[in-house]
């Protein structure tokens, strides 16, 4: 690696061309950025050619590419003060003479005799380059350029070169401005040579702008594993295409947490901050590109299972997308890992529809159980990273509702007697699944015209504040009952009418329940009043109904 001081014009006199590769972003300063760099010139525009202003560093690599043509680089790290250097020269080029013009043109901004390809001394990532190219080569600006970045710094520039005044309000000397820029516009020059890793240098640099994902390193990472073709792009073009764009399209912020999640599932418990690292270390121990490959296709693959996660809408079998409503529903996202493994063999043809569904279907019971009995979360995480690893090659349903059956202590699965104690007799009120257990029990009757839940909240019969009228109500033990059974699953219901409810004596809750929808209901409006006797019914009726839903553990020996 060689390091040196260098004026910036250097990138762009001489025969060469610059380009940012595919992983780079997109031009994304703006006018605060452009208003910065303008004051730094106009700073030493008044100092005359005096003085020197420092830019940061720009770090370039030799491109891989045929050796024909000018000298190739990739800039590392520049990209956004490289690319406004050269908008600023485009601004000059067309508001000074037509020597001056001509030089900035020929000189600076092209490579004049050249092959198209070869033509720009500067290239910007490809979703850039048209807008550039038409500035730099056709003098045009694309219509519409207020939404285009490119467009709106060339703008800002022009402005302040036809319209800017200096330190006595003279209008500004644009030949002195080209002057400033190529005497006193300064960086540190970084080269890295085939014996460096320009990524070990990538990752390590202060960036100015928005601080990188995960999921900018790992496909920065990626990238730079395949040959770059200035004309086409090459092995880097057509797997950033073919893979990338894809994935990236699909997952859009949620990139990051896939791709944690698609690492875990091969058992290891990645933080937020160690995908990236978890993932380099993965492709390092890759020698052939086409391995290289290989990992971005089932990385494109596994992202296609993920959206079905986070928008079960997109699973076609109508069963399989209810299960995914319901674990997105109860934020098991500890499960993705697991869920990937089991999604890849069904694409595969090893897990039918069917056993899928199963498999999800046990998955939610288990969390629903644990939830309903107070089990910590904490432990699930970890949990189903093991179920990841341990993954089996065959008789999926059985191996997963044996491996979940087996758990003890924190981790357990709760069986029969001690989910009907806890759903009987806990306070459910105020968990964030309780609303949701409700809505499956709701939907468990099967209706012949579906109930719109969307806006039904819980309610509880006996109200959450006990007046005098509830107490006569319950009786000479009101406050004990109230305390003991007001917010377990006896005395809560859905309803949409919460509002007008509130703390209404019972005979008043049932007329204004009277053309309720909702089967939860119908039970409730037989009873003559609303003691102990007929929650605790109440409870075990819906019981019944949880324990046809949520499947119970097998009879094993927890480890």
């Amino acid at each position: 690696m060689e390091a040196s001081p260098a004026k910036v014009i250097q990138y762009f006199n001489g025969e060469k061309q610059n380009l940012i590769p595919l992983f780079q972003r997109a031009y994304t300063w703006t006018d605060k950025n452009w208003q910065a760099l303008w004051d730094d010139l106009m700073v030493q525009y008044e100092m005359g050619d005096t003085g020197t202003h420092f830019m940061g560093a720009i770090v370039s690599i030799p491109a891989r590419s045929v050796p024909v043509g000018v000298s190739k680089y990739l800039i590392i790290d520049g990209q956004q003060r490289l690319t406004t250097v050269s908008l600023l020269l485009c601004a000059l080029r067309d508001c000074l003479d037509s020597n001056s013009a001509s030089r900035i043109q020929e000189v600076y901004l092209t490579n004049r005799f050249r092959e198209l390809e070869d033509t720009l001394k500067f290239v910007p990532t490809q979703v850039d380059r048209d807008v550039y190219r038409s500035i730099v080569l056709d003098r045009q600006i694309p219509e519409n350029s207020k939404d285009i970045q490119m467009a709106t710094a060339y703008h800002f520039f022009k402005n302040k070169l036809l319209k800017g005044t200096d330190l006595n309000e003279d209008p500004v000397d644009r030949v002195k401005i080209l002057t400033t820029l190529e005497q006193c516009l300064q960086v540190v020059m970084i080269n890295l040579d085939d014996a460096d890793d320009p990524y070990l240098i990538f990752e390590s640099l202060n960036f100015k702008g928005e601080p990188l994902t995960q999921a900018d390193l790992v496909r920065n990472y990626l990238l730079m594993r395949f040959r770059h073709s200035i004309s086409t792009g090459g092995e880097q073009e057509r797997v950033y295409s073919k893979y990338w764009v894809p994935l990236e399209s699909t997952l859009k912020s949620n990139l990051t947490e896939f791709l944690r999640h698609y690492t875990m599932k091969d058992g290891d418990d990645i933080k937020q901050g160690g995908i990236y690292a978890a993932i380099r270390a993965k492709l390092k121990s890759m020698k052939l590109t086409d391995e290289v490959e290989a990992e971005v296709q089932s990385m494109q693959r596994f992202g296609n299972f993920y959206a079905k996660f986070l928008l079960p809408n997109q699973e076609t079998v109508m069963s399989i997308r209810d299960c995914l409503e319901n674990i997105k529903e109860l934020k098991v996202t500890t499960s993705y890992p697991l869920l990937l493994r089991l999604f890849d063999v069904r694409q595969t043809g090893h897990l039918s529809n069917v056993d899928l569904e199963k498999c999800l279907r046990l998955i939610e019971s288990f969390v629903v159980r644990r939830v309903v009995c107070g089990v910590p979360n904490n432990p699930l995480n970890k949990l189903f990273i093991q179920l990841a690893k341990n993954f089996p090659d065959t008789d999926y349903v059985l191996w997963l509702h044996r491996s979940l059956s087996s758990f003890g202590g924190n981790r357990r699965f709760p069986k029969d007697a001690e989910f009907a104690t806890a759903f009987m007799n806990q306070p459910q009120y105020g968990r964030g699944t309780t609303r949701f257990i409700l809505c499956r029990v709701e939907k468990s009757f099967n209706h012949k015209e579906t109930v719109d839940l969307s806006t039904a909240t819980i309610e509880h019969i006996l109200p959450q504040t006990l007046n005098q009228q509830w107490k006569d109500e319950l009786g000479s033990e009101a406050e004990k009952v109230h305390t003991t059974l007001v917010n377990t699953f006896g005395n809560l219901t859905l309803t949409s009418y919460n509002s007008e409810l509130s703390n209404l004596p019972f005979s008043e809750k049932k007329a204004k329940l009277e053309n309720t929808h909702i089967e939860l209901n119908r039970w409730i409006l037989q009873q003559g009043n609303w003691q102990t006797p007929e929650i605790e019914e109440r409870a075990k009726s819906l019981l019944l109904i949880a324990n046809n839903i949520w499947l119970s553990p097998l009879n094993m020996v927890p480890d």
